[in-house]
C-alpha cells in the first residue's frame, strides 16, 4: 500500500469528484494532487465513513483532506468538520457569521432540535441510529462570504445561498460547471423540493435567483441524486416555483420548531419594537 501511495503521489492527479453514502445524506470529495477538499462539514456519525473512504478506497492519509466547507450550521453538514480538525489538523471554511445560528440559550435549544431532527431523518430512512450530537459553534479557520475563493483550492467559488438558514453557502467550479448546492435542492425520487424548513423565504428566492445564474451543468445535491442539466435555469425556475406553494402540514410543523435560532427571532423583535 505505501508503494502503491507513492507512486500515485508522482502522478498528476485530476480533479475528480467523489461521492460517498453518508448517514443521511450523500457526501463529496473533491480529489487533487496537492490534497482533498470536502464539500460539506457532514456528521460526527460520517466520520468513520470518511476516514475509511480515504484509507481504502483513494489510498491516501486522512490527513490529505486540507480544507472541509462547513456550509451551513446543521448537524449532518457541520459536525464531523471539528472532529476533522481534532484529528487530522483538517482547516474549516464556513461563513463569517455560521456561529450567530447556535449562539445563547434558544441557540442552545435550537441546536438540540435539529439534532433530534436528524435523527427522525434516519429513522424515516431505516438507517441505523449513530451520533448526530454535534458541537454547536465551529470557529472556522476561514470566515468567508459570497465571491470569495477557497483557500488551498481557488477553483472553487463561495456562493451565499441564505433562506435555509441565514448563513447558507454553495460552492461553484467555473470551469468545470460544477456546483454544490448544499440543502438548496432536495430531490426524492426524482421530484424536487424545498429544504425543511424555508426560513427566510425572500432570501430563499434571491438565492435560487444567483443560483441559475451561474449555468451550472452538474449539481451535486446531498440529498438526492446529482442532477446533469443543459439548462440549470430550469432546474431553479422549478424551485422557484415551489416557493409560490402554499406550506404542507410537514413544512409548518418543522418550521415551528426552526425559529429558535438568536439569527431569527432578535431581527423579529427589533422589527417589532423599533419597526
Amino acid at each position: 500500500n505505501t508503494v502503491q501511495y507513492r507512486i500515485r503521489r508522482l502522478r498528476k492527479i485530476v480533479m475528480k469528484i467523489h461521492t460517498i453514502k453518508g448517514y443521511i445524506n450523500n457526501l463529496f470529495i473533491a480529489e487533487y494532487d496537492h490534497g482533498l477538499l470536502l464539500l460539506d462539514g457532514a456528521s460526527p456519525a460520517d466520520l468513520p465513513v470518511i476516514e475509511n473512504f480515504c484509507i481504502k478506497t483513494l489510498n491516501r492519509p486522512v490527513s490529505d483532506i486540507k480544507l472541509s466547507v462547513v456550509t451551513h450550521m446543521h448537524p449532518d453538514h457541520s459536525g464531523a468538520a471539528p472532529l476533522l480538525r481534532k484529528k487530522y489538523g483538517t482547516r474549516i471554511a464556513a461563513y463569517k457569521h455560521i456561529d450567530k445560528w447556535y449562539k445563547g440559550p434558544t441557540g442552545w435549544l435550537q441546536h438540540i432540535l435539529d439534532c433530534l431532527m436528524a435523527q427522525l431523518v434516519a429513522m424515516k430512512q431505516d438507517t441505523k441510529i449513530r451520533k448526530v450530537f454535534s458541537q454547536r459553534i465551529t470557529r472556522p479557520d476561514f470566515l468567508v462570504t459570497g465571491g470569495d475563493l477557497l483557500p488551498d483550492f481557488p477553483e472553487w467559488r463561495v456562493i451565499y445561498t441564505p433562506g435555509h438558514t441565514a448563513h447558507d453557502i454553495a460552492l461553484f467550479h467555473a470551469e468545470k460547471r460544477i456546483l454544490y448546492c448544499g440543502d438548496s435542492i432536495i430531490v426524492v425520487k426524482n421530484r424536487f423540493y424545498l429544504p425543511l424548513p424555508v426560513i427566510f423565504k425572500k432570501k430563499m428566492r434571491h438565492s435560487y435567483k444567483e443560483l441559475a445564474s451561474l449555468g451550472a451543468s452538474t449539481i451535486l445535491i446531498p440529498h438526492g441524486e446529482t442532477i446533469h442539466t443543459d439548462n440549470s435555469r430550469d432546474v431553479f425556475r422549478e424551485m422557484l416555483s415551489l416557493l409560490d406553494e402554499p406550506p404542507n402540514r410537514l413544512r409548518r410543523r418543522v418550521h415551528y420548531f426552526s425559529v429558535w435560532s438568536p439569527d431569527i427571532w432578535k431581527p423579529t423583535v427589533r422589527k417589532l419594537l423599533f419597526g
